[in-house]
């Protein structure tokens, strides 16, 4: 794992005290022990409170986990496997122990393309590593934004939304505490700028950008999954006030650990901002809070009651405001979380749920030389759903894991546009008309139905193998749509310092209740996607804290739906409203590409790490390969901090060659310009470079208070590049032209906030 063993340490060597439990176990394991336990023993809220008083790892290890409740058994090899303390004596349980190895922290990730991303529930940190990205240079601090730093994975800088390994953006699933989240963004529809997750109620980010296991399902790509932050005091909040962001969390444990609670909001500042600064550019104002409560009544069985609300409500122009668009958005997810057993032996979960999501949009175009335009838009979604899960283990040292889930799915689509174009594009998909009238009312009504089952083997010692089945129905689309998704993951442990990573699998996606593209006159859900991955990977510790991974991925795409994009500007109000929107139906796509990953930590605060990346996304049209909008043939990614004792500092930097493009010409000019276009796809904008910087200062007030001040710039040199290709039609000299222009992605941006903890 990547982040797990590449990055720095967010904490000097000679000390403990402040890490997370798990921090604090990875450091011991840099020194040589050799560490084994359940993912799901060590929770994201257990913390090393006082600092240990031995100097030798082996004792130092007893004296922070006993604290919770945990004990050291010795078993075969000479691990180190952490139990509970009421668990039998090391003599007693060393068979059982030698079984339950497959489930330790290491081996219990089998599929490949599968990276952590942790983010420390204690005093904001300084360092991009497995259990602390706070410091990362961010706008805005987004947690789903840092995901673009991992190989593999390509945005815009005014969006938040990942494309994985080639994908469309809508083909990354994204879930909170195991709950699926719809398109969990603010400003929908206007590059999607944050997700709707405050930083602050998460403990870290499981991200599969490839060949994940049977247990997501519905996605072709990848998976964010975002497990939330939970308590460990009686009374413990934080209160951030950032550029972009004004949020505040308390929480707190009752009944002796037995009952935790959450109370988080969270408000963006954008409005303020560019009410100071840009006032002629919107009104952007965007809410979200979260709320837990949790109760265990015993060993066996633990209940949680949890709300996520986001909302939007934005008026927004462009740069000339010829474009002008008012939205009101509105999520809202209600679920009972019922965990029964526990993970070291048969168990399960329970979710129920219930999901609205409600938008209105209305907006009007007038962009001379270009189109003019109305719109409204409003939709209506509920969801609910139910999902199941167990798990046993087997007396050979493997684990079946089984779960099933289904979707009630009602929605309502009320859309129309008016729309009159002064130009017209010469290529496949896009508007033949000089104007356009459309009205739509879609009532959907369907179920969403899966079912898997995992078995986890140990043919030998060191080969785990996870064997998947899994099935998928849907009704909307009215098709034959039953799905069968077989996987396969493969972990080979070459001795202490190499592993070898293999991942097979075919994927599915059915069109969402909520993804009907309306606005581009679809009236009809379209059959389930598929995709196939192979992923083969090697991982190497260098020692001297350095890690080598080196990752290879094909991606192969059928049964695809039809598209929808703007080929040139993606920088407007109203994209539904432009020339050069395209239908794009591919018969086919294909993905692949190649990833070198090299981390190091030196153990006293210092790490970086560097990574490079080739790929080639390309889609099957009329015969042709013709690259996606987002292929990143070249992409390079580095970075190096520094945490000491009162300061920490981090530059982070990016390189990628550049997007694709389409050359232009004015072809015709009456009755109405035409535009004649070369092959798709088949030029290049100007290669991407960003530095972002951060640096920070610690304040520390007794045992549990820390305030950190810090500053952030991101796009540090204020380097111009490109995001996209402007154009308009205009009279010069009684001869009409076609003006085209690149236009730039965000400029140098600073951030002044602090973050207090108590």
């Amino acid at each position: 794992m990547l982040l797990c063993s590449g990055y720095p340490v967010s904490a000097r060597a000679d000390q403990y005290a402040g890490l997370t439990l798990e921090q604090a176990l990875q450091r011991l394991t840099a020194l040589g022990l050799n560490i084994v336990y359940s993912s799901a023993q060590i929770q994201p809220g257990m913390g090393v409170d006082r600092e240990p008083d031995a100097t030798d790892p082996r004792v130092i290890l007893d004296e922070i986990i006993a604290p919770h409740g945990l004990a050291v058994v010795e078993v075969a090899g000479g691990a180190l496997m952490l139990v509970r303390s009421d668990a039998p004596t090391a003599a007693q349980s060393a068979p059982v122990a030698a079984q339950a190895l497959p489930t330790a922290l290491d081996e219990v990730v089998v599929s490949a393309s599968y990276y952590r991303l942790a983010i420390e529930a204690g005093p904001p940190a300084a360092l991009l590593t497995a259990g602390d990205i706070d410091m990362l240079p961010e706008i805005g601090g987004d947690p789903i934004r840092a995901v673009a730093r991992l190989p593999g994975v390509a945005r815009q800088d005014f969006s938040s939304k990942p494309h994985m390994r080639g994908g469309v953006a809508d083909e990354t699933l994204v879930r909170f505490d195991d709950l699926r989240l719809y398109n969990p963004y603010h400003l929908k529809d206007f590059q999607n700028l944050f997700s709707t997750v405050d930083p602050s109620v998460i403990s870290r980010l499981n991200v599969y950008s490839a060949g994940f296991p049977v247990t997501y399902g519905d996605r072709l790509s990848g998976v964010i999954d975002i497990a939330p932050f939970r308590p460990e005091r009686p009374l413990q909040g934080r209160l951030d006030i950032g550029f972009f962001n004004v949020g505040g969390l308390l929480a707190g444990q009752l009944h002796e650990g037995d009952t935790d609670w959450i109370v988080s909001a969270r408000r963006g500042t954008l409005d303020l901002v560019l009410a100071a600064t840009a006032p002629d550019l919107g009104r952007p104002r965007y809410t979200d809070m979260y709320d837990h409560i949790g109760h265990r009544f015993n060993e066996d069985l633990a209940v949680s009651g949890n709300i996520l609300v986001s909302e939007d409500d934005l008026t927004i122009f462009d740069s000339d405001q010829e474009e002008e668009a008012s939205a009101d958005y509105r999520d809202e997810y209600y679920w009972l979380r019922f965990d029964l057993g526990d993970p070291e032996r048969a168990g399960g979960k329970l979710l129920a749920a219930h999901t609205r999501l409600t938008s209105e949009r209305i907006g009007s175009a007038d962009l001379p030389g270009v189109a003019q335009g109305s719109l409204t838009d409003r939709r209506n979604f509920r969801v609910d759903s139910i999902q199941a899960e167990g798990w046993w283990p087997l007396a050979s040292g493997g684990r079946v894991q089984a779960g099933a889930e289904w979707r009630g799915l009602r929605g309502r689509y009320e859309y129309q546009d008016t729309a009159q174009f002064d130009l017209l594009f010469l290529i496949p998909g896009a508007p033949t008309e000089p104007t356009r009238a459309r009205q739509l009312t879609v009532r959907p009504v369907g179920d969403q139905y899966g079912a898997y089952v995992n078995w986890r083997v140990m043919p030998i010692d060191s080969v785990t193998a996870d064997l998947g089945l899994r099935w998928d129905k849907e009704t909307l689309s009215g098709a034959d749509s039953s799905q069968f998704s077989p996987r396969l993951g493969l972990l080979w442990q070459l001795g202490q310092r190499t592993r070898l990573r293999a991942s097979w699998g075919r994927f599915f996606q059915a069109q969402g209740v909520d993804e009907l593209q309306v606005s581009d006159g679809e009236s009809q859900f379209f059959a389930a996607q598929r995709a196939d991955h192979v992923v083969a990977g090697i991982e190497r510790s260098l020692g001297r804290g350095f890690d080598l991974r080196l990752e290879a991925y094909r991606k192969t795409y059928d049964r695809l739906r039809p598209r929808y994009e703007n080929l040139f500007d993606t920088l407007v109000v109203l994209p539904e409203l432009k020339p050069d929107r395209a239908r794009i139906l591919p018969r086919g796509a294909k993905a692949e590409g190649a990833e070198l990953s090299l981390g190091f930590e030196d153990g006293s605060g210092l790490g970086g790490w560097l990574s490079y990346s080739w790929s080639t996304v390309t889609d099957l049209l009329q015969g042709d390969h013709v690259r996606r909008n987002w292929d990143q043939a070249h992409y390079l990614s580095a970075g190096i901090s520094r945490r000491g004792k009162a300061w920490e500092w981090s530059l982070a930097g990016a390189w990628h060659s550049g997007w694709p493009t389409t050359d232009i010409e004015l072809a015709a000019t009456e009755p109405i310009p035409l535009v004649a276009a070369g092959p798709r796809n088949t030029r290049k904008l100007g290669s991407y470079a960003r530095l972002d910087a951060r640096v920070a200062r610690r304040f520390v007030f007794g045992d549990t208070s820390e305030l950190t001040v810090y500053l952030e710039v991101s796009n540090l040199t204020n380097r111009h590049n490109d995001c996209c290709v402007e154009y308009q039609i205009e009279p010069q000299d009684g001869v009409t032209l076609l003006d085209v222009a690149t236009r730039a992605t965000l400029p140098l941006i600073p951030s002044l906030g602090f973050s207090w903890q108590f």
